[in-house]
């Protein structure tokens, strides 16, 4: 696993939950070189969907916007394998409008009207997402306490518990305000000592399989 491409895939702006999961999954697949080679079956199956057709549509949109480059790969016999994956993420943090540079040091200005729709815009994601729908104005006042820059995570996670919990009763299933006061999110995620993301757990059903 290449934890540097890991925590760019992480960063990375302006997907849908299910294209940042095949992301971030291609990345933790990545070697020392960058690269990783795993089938659109293999990738489906990770991330929840039947139609490996999806996935290449997925992929072919990574590539357009330059955070792949895929190479499609011979077999000695003339047939054709899986393709091999070059993970392309410039060194800023992937934006809407590109790449943005990493700035240390300064202070973010205060929250604006825009802030205040990019939220609840993001809400909007996770609550379509989270598969218990109860206490939707007290889950946005939770939301919106969350750090901007935590947003990717709290998708992701919502993304990945909601998948391991398709078989459970909705009773069983916390409240949306309980899992994000309690930063469930987080479980997704392997940490270090000072909070970082490098992983996602191995732990998570879904995603057992990521050693090969």
């Amino acid at each position: 696993m290449s934890i540097e491409c890991l925590n760019k895939a992480i960063k990375v702006d302006g997907l849908t939950p299910t294209k940042k999961l095949v992301l971030i999954l291609l990345a933790n697949y990545a070697d020392e070189n960058k690269s990783c080679y795993p089938s659109y079956s293999h990738i489906a199956k990770l991330v929840g969907l039947k139609d490996t057709k999806n996935i290449k549509r997925i992929i072919d949109e990574l590539v357009e916007r330059g955070l792949l480059r895929k190479e499609n790969r011979i077999k000695e016999d003339g047939g054709n394998t899986s393709n091999k994956y070059y993970i392309t993420i410039g060194g800023g943090v992937e934006t809407h409008g590109g790449v943005e540079e990493t700035r240390v040091g300064v202070s973010e200005p205060p929250n604006t009207k825009e802030d205040t729709k990019t939220n609840i815009e993001e809400f909007e994601k996770f609550w379509k997402i989270y598969p218990r729908k109860v206490g939707k104005k007290t889950a946005l006042k939770s939301f919106t306490k969350i750090n901007d820059k935590d947003h990717e995570k709290v998708l992701m996670g919502a993304e990945i518990f909601a998948e391991l919990n398709q078989q459970t009763e909705e009773r069983f299933i916390p409240h949306p305000t309980t899992w994000l006061n309690q930063e469930r999110y987080m479980d997704a995620f392997e940490t270090d000592d000072k909070g970082c993301v490098i992983g996602i757990k191995r732990k998570n059903k879904s995603l057992n399989n990521l050693a090969g």
